[in-house]
């Protein structure tokens, strides 16, 4: 069991760390806004944090890069500030309320999605540049348009999406090799690696805020990781924060069984991961049906029997 989760089993339900699938957002969501809000926290003060530092480090390689350094500086800045932009109207829509409300805001969200504007400006003579940046581009087109569409049609009832948001990216291909080792001393390279990591943090959080309002009817696409879990609660790493003691509803399902159980839940403890940008959220399952804690005490009772086999393998 991670240590990070580590309380002892002194307790009425034994606990184990297992895989899990889960779908887990706030029982009601915020009340009198323009537009749906689940109530969910998107922006915990980790995750902010991580923003700054990706922002902060693009700064510093941008600095390195000696090459016609005014005019990229110039660009890159633009650029971080479009990505701002981006965030800015995430950020809103996760509190409620719609930039489409705001005409001169709503008209700089259609500005924004004729593209990165000062990137033509270093085409001739940096085209490997003007290459790099209009990968970053595309990517933030996409998910523009893609917000710009939810805002356009949702209602204070209804937060409008299209499905999941689309993946696998030129960029992210790119991205991967700019990872490598050989590429860690390159100024150019590093600035755009970190631009693309800045762009990625505010995705992922549009990304969150669309598939809370998606995937709730297919289970089988639920994010997976590690929970520590009984039959009257579960603490799990999450990119976003409930308040303290508030009410959410927990859905979890398991494959083998094809099954989905339902809690109500209520948050008793919140930790900020600062080294996984994550929120630790400990529920605890408000007056569970019998049938559902006895199958989630069987499947802990699968699990360690899988890690017993597992030890029994390795030693």
């Amino acid at each position: 069991m991670n240590k990070w989760f580590r309380k002892g089993n002194g307790r009425r339900f034994h606990r184990v760390d297992m895989p899990l699938r889960y779908y887990i957002v706030p029982s009601s969501p915020i009340k009198d806004r323009e537009i749906y809000a689940t109530g969910a926290n998107y922006f915990p003060q980790p995750l902010v944090d991580m923003i700054e530092t990706r922002k902060y480090d693009t700064i510093r390689s941008v600095e390195k890069i000696k090459e016609q350094s005014a005019l990229i500086t110039e660009i890159f800045n633009d650029v971080i500030a479009d990505i701002e932009f981006l965030g800015e109207c995430t950020k809103s829509i996760s509190n409620g309320i719609s930039p489409k409300n705001n005409v001169s805001y709503w008209l700089k969200i259609n500005d924004k999605l004729k593209g990165f504007s000062s990137i033509n400006r270093i085409e001739a003579s940096s085209p490997k540049t003007f290459q790099y940046l209009s990968l970053i581009e595309e990517k933030y087109l996409s998910y523009l348009q893609r917000l710009t569409n939810s805002i356009n049609e949702s209602t204070p009832e209804h937060f409008m999406v299209e499905g999941v948001l689309p993946i696998g990216y030129k960029l992210d291909e790119m991205m991967s090799v700019f990872e490598q080792e050989k590429f860690a001393k390159i100024p150019l390279i590093q600035a755009i690696l970190n631009l693309s990591k800045f762009l990625e943090a505010y995705l992922d959080v549009y990304r969150q805020i669309n598939d809370d309002n998606y995937l709730k009817q297919f289970p089988q696409e639920w994010p997976q990781q590690i929970a520590n879990v009984s039959a009257s609660g579960l603490a799990i790493l999450l990119p976003k924060r409930f308040e303290l003691y508030s009410r959410v509803d927990v859905y979890l399902y398991f494959e083998a069984n094809d099954k989905v159980i339902n809690f109500d839940g209520s948050v008793v403890d919140l930790r900020a991961d600062n080294e996984k940008h994550r929120e630790r959220i400990a529920i605890n399952f408000e007056f569970p049906n019998g049938n559902d804690q006895n199958f989630i005490q069987q499947e802990i009772q699968k699990q360690e029997v899988k890690e017993c086999m597992k030890f029994a393998l390795y030693s």
